[in-house]
Order: structure tokens, then sequence, then C-alpha cells
């Protein structure tokens, strides 16, 4: 049974430094300097977690579309189908991106699943498009969640940050499918 996922992104945040006196910068600097080296080591260990991963076994039926962009969101909108095959055939999860107005929940993103799928072996990923959301909503099948689990599609995720551009997924989506079934 497919399960129902989200994951919200962490917008930039600036924060204003302000010092007085004529003191060094340099604790400022060490501490960019360790936190630089310890997200380096963060996503070095998370790509490690989602590497050794095996296609999936079988034949599934291939679902249409690969993006539903009623909202137009995306732009460069083949290259992104262009990465989404690409990761079919190598995986054979079949991820199709849906970008929506509408406001969602892990049990909706499941029903809906269910309305486009008749098995196991795919991942509904939809993108919120409306200035009140960041939180992206998904639905592993059974089936797909051995190849690309919730780990994984956060690491995506993470990895896309927010974009709209098809070019930077299809990039980024090769990336990730070489991490995946790396050993």
């Amino acid at each position: 049974m497919a399960h129902g996922g989200h994951h919200s992104h962490s917008h930039s945040h600036h924060h204003h430094y302000h010092r007085s006196g004529s003191g060094s910068s340099s604790g400022v600097e060490l501490a960019i300097c360790i936190i630089a080296i310890l997200v380096f080591l963060f996503i070095s260990a998370i790509s490690s977690d989602i590497s050794g991963k095996k296609p999936l076994e079988g034949t599934y039926e291939t679902y249409s579309s690969y993006v539903i962009d009623k909202e137009e969101y995306f732009s460069n909108t083949n290259e992104l189908i262009s990465g989404l095959k690409d990761l079919h055939e190598k995986t054979n999860v079949q991820i199709v991106v849906m970008s929506s107005h509408d406001s969602w929940s892990d049990r909706k993103v499941e029903e809906k699943y269910y309305e486009m799928f008749n098995d196991e072996a795919h991942i509904l990923l939809v993108i919120p498009v409306g200035w009140f959301s960041s939180t992206e909503y998904y639905a592993i099948g059974d089936l797909a969640n051995t190849v690309i689990g919730d780990r994984e599609i956060d690491y995506l995720l993470d990895f896309i940050n927010g974009s709209n551009d098809g070019s930077k997924w299809n990039k980024k989506l090769t990336e990730f499918t070489e991490i995946l079934l790396s050993e």
C-alpha cells in the first residue's frame, strides 16, 4: 500500500551581525568554516545512505505523463521529462511530477496516487505553486519504496532546492540516479 509523505523547504534566512569595537572577525569566520564542513559531511553521509540501490524488477504500467503541469509552473518541461524518463529507465520506478495550487495532505496525495496508478511501482510528487506553501507532498508505492523511499525523496528535493527549471531538474535527476545506483 502506498504511503504519503511531505517535505518542507527551509528558505534562506539572512542574519545581520553587528560588532562593536575593533575586534577580529576570526571567530565568525571559524564558525562559518566549521558549519560548512559539517554540512559537507552531512551531505556526504546522506548520499552514501541512498546509494547501492538496485532497479526494481518486473514489468509495470507506464503512466501516460511524467509531468502534469496545468499550472504552467515549470520552464523547460521537455528537459524535466527527459530526466524523469532517464530515471525511470534506469530504476524501473516512474516518478510523476504534478504542480498544484491546491492544498494537500499526506492522505490526499495517497488518494490521488490510487486514482492515477494501478500498481505500487510509482511515485507521485506534488509541487506547490502557491505563495502560501513550500511543502511538497508525495506518495510512494510499496514496490517503488524498495528503490526510492522517503530518505531518497527528501535527498532529491533538497538537491533540486525548490527549482521550477526543468533543465536543473534534468541535471539533478541524472546525478541523483547515478548516486542511487552507485555501489
